[in-house]
């Protein structure tokens, strides 16, 4: 096998997991030689074959190579039910809805509505959770939730900048103000820690990291720099960013945090602040087009909708204006399975689901099945809740069911 460096690329960096308070510069040290040992991996002695997969073991860090060609896995999926509350107003961002295995409960953050929209194990409305306002129980944009170990439900509100706790119940638990700046994109919660993306204005720029909250300290796992372009308006300028500029994708299973080191295809695993895995396979990044640029703004993620409608503006006049990220990865989203797997959602255009690469719970590469939108968070191994786009790039949840032709998830 070819000597190969895995280094970053373009605005994208994997960090050693440098501590955001110098109580924890030992845990960077840490890191950092991990993170050598990953760069080298692929020049490294101990190489054995595992099935198709390749495996490097050096420094406690385990590094497999999947080179097999896609492989279909014989999944049907069949659906279950849409996601809708009885007025059917419920806006859906991917970091915004989470689960708890052990009730089935599907917590949904509506953000324009503040609330937190409840659904049963079988897709059935099931109740909100709080209302607008600024006291105890009230939201004003509440954004992201997770469910920690005890089964609480704990809600990040962007505009008042607290975290409120919920039981499975739906009682109002109490709240507190963290010391992060959260910037979207899933949030996670432990018995004694968290983990979040935080954003820092930069100039022109802005700067998400992936930070592990525990004991007091921050550890960054990765970062990306979101660049802001001037875009000229009749009545002034406004910063706006560069379609499919890099976001930071990740999810979690406990204290594993996985995260994508793209634009490569490339999942890293930390447990407790230190790098134990990383997975890859022989997927090129997409190199954008200008027809790719165009369609994502007028049908994909972002604020660009809003832009058009209030400046008059054509898709094509945002891309000539503010350009585009060139390279971006194949990689559209993680998502971990409650028995280990890990679902790995795929890209041809940056922004619509295409296949699903399944993992097992060792980063070893079982098979691939076209995407029934993008799953986004599971209910138990074999149900998971889904996000699909119309042609109008209007977003649905549904509930959806998988099962193999041959063996289980």
């Amino acid at each position: 096998m070819k000597c190969t460096s895995f280094g970053s690329d373009g605005r994208w960096g994997t960090l050693p997991l440098r501590p955001q308070e110098s109580s924890n510069s030992a845990a960077g040290a840490k890191i950092a030689v991990a993170l050598a040992v990953v760069a080298a991996a692929s020049c490294a002695t101990g190489e054995r074959n595992v099935g198709t997969s390749v495996v490097y073991d050096s420094a406690g860090v385990t590094i497999i190579e999947n080179p097999e060609p896609d492989r279909p896995l014989g999944v049907e999926v069949t659906p279950i039910a849409d996601l809708i509350p009885p007025d059917s107003a419920l806006t859906v961002v991917p970091w915004g809805v989470t689960t708890d295995e052990a009730t089935g409960r599907i917590y949904v953050t509506d953000q324009p509505n503040d609330r937190v929209v409840v659904f049963d194990a079988s897709g059935g409305y099931a109740g909100a959770l709080g209302r607008s306002g600024d006291g105890p129980g009230e939201f004003r944009n509440p954004v992201a939730g997770a469910v920690d170990p005890s089964g609480s439900l704990v809600v990040w509100d962007s505009r008042r900048r607290i975290l409120s706790r919920w039981s499975s119940g739906g009682d109002y638990l109490g709240e507190e103000r963290p010391g992060l700046d959260y910037g979207g994109f899933r949030l996670a919660v432990g018995t004694d820690w968290s983990a979040a993306v935080t954003y820092t204005a930069v100039e022109m720029a802005i700067r998400r990291q992936l930070v592990v909250h525990s004991d007091g300290d921050a550890t960054t796992l990765q970062e990306a720099t979101e660049e802001m372009v001037p875009l000229e308006l009749s009545g002034g300028s406004m910063p706006a960013s560069k379609p499919f500029s890099p976001m930071i994708v990740w999810t979690n299973r406990s204290d594993s945090i996985f995260f994508l080191s793209g634009p490569d295809y490339r999942i890293d695993k930390s447990v407790g602040g230190s790098l134990v895995l990383s997975f890859r396979r022989p997927v090129d990044p997409i190199e954008v087009t200008d027809e790719m640029a165009v369609r994502s703004i007028e049908s994909g993620p972002g604020p660009y909708g809003a832009i058009m409608r209030r400046t008059g503006l054509e898709a094509e006049d945002i891309v000539s204006a503010l350009g585009y990220q060139e390279r971006i990865s194949p990689v559209l989203r993680v998502t971990s399975v409650p028995g280990g797997r890990l679902w790995v959602t795929r890209t041809l255009d940056g922004f619509t689901a295409h296949v699903v690469d399944v993992f097992d719970a060792s980063g070893r590469y079982e098979g691939t099945f076209d995407a029934p939108g993008s799953p986004i968070a599971f209910v138990s191994d074999s149900t998971f809740v889904a996000l699909r786009s119309d042609d109008f790039g209007e977003a649905t949840l549904s509930l959806q069911r998988a099962r193999r032709s041959e063996g289980s998830f």
